[in-house]
């Protein structure tokens, strides 16, 4: 019983500071160092299916906008092979560092933390037709981080709920292109001459899911690995 209360306590303990730590990034967080480029590198639900492949929440970030008590993404997500592009601008709430958007339903997300020249860590409480989950989502400057950064962002999905069996790396997903980059693109190459020596163009239905295979906190969802996004 002794052991029952002192695993309970040092849970709590855990939970509450990284509470405050969380508090603390809101509090001082530097919103203008937020604009430019990012990419999505890992992301995580307490409901997989919620970030499983052509699912809304499973996005590909491409750049943020400081606006004024806003932040405009711009950002991709994959539907039938195919990457379309959407940008959504999200308004400050009253509370420090959260921020407010409609996309498939309602969103509030908080920024837990950040080192602006490398990564970001959002975390988002999503609800529709009465239904609320959670996603966090680790961006980076880079288009991969180490592996100790993904720990770390491994270690706060917990933290929060969020098994490790929830979590996808999304780095090893193939290059994402806008619809009509692609079709311009088999467009030229079925203009070419027939005499005209070239490989055969890649083949757009197949599976593009990520390999997940190389962090041990990733499920074996996809064994293939791809080229990075």
């Amino acid at each position: 019983m002794k052991l029952l209360l002192l695993l309970l306590c040092l849970g709590l303990t855990l939970v509450c500071g990284h509470a405050e730590e969380a508090s603390s990034e809101r509090r001082n967080l530097d919103v203008d160092k937020l604009n430019g480029d990012w990419f999505s590198i890992v992301v995580a639900s307490d409901k997989r299916e919620k970030i499983e492949e052509n699912s809304s929440m499973r996005v590909f970030m491409q750049h943020i906008d400081v606006l004024e008590n806003s932040l405009g993404f711009k950002y991709c997500i994959k539907e039938n092979g195919m990457c379309r592009e959407l940008y959504r601008v999200a308004y400050k709430t009253p509370k420090d560092g959260q921020y407010f958007v409609e996309y498939d339903g309602g969103n509030t997300f908080t920024i837990n933390k950040q080192d602006y020249d490398r990564y970001l860590i959002l975390r988002i409480v999503s609800y529709k037709n009465r239904e609320t989950f959670q996603v966090m989502s680790l961006y980076g400057r880079t288009k991969d981080l180490s592996s100790d950064i993904k720990e770390k962002f491994a270690k706060l999905c917990e933290a929060h709920g969020i098994t490790r069996d929830n979590i996808i790396d999304l780095t090893n997903n193939v290059d994402l292109v806008p619809e009509h980059v692609l079709v311009l693109t088999l467009q030229i190459a079925v203009s070419r001459p027939e005499v005209e020596e070239r490989p055969e163009p890649p083949v757009l239905s197949g599976d593009l899911s990520p390999g997940l295979q190389h962090h041990h906190f990733l499920s074996m969802e996809h064994p293939e690995t791809n080229s990075a996004i």
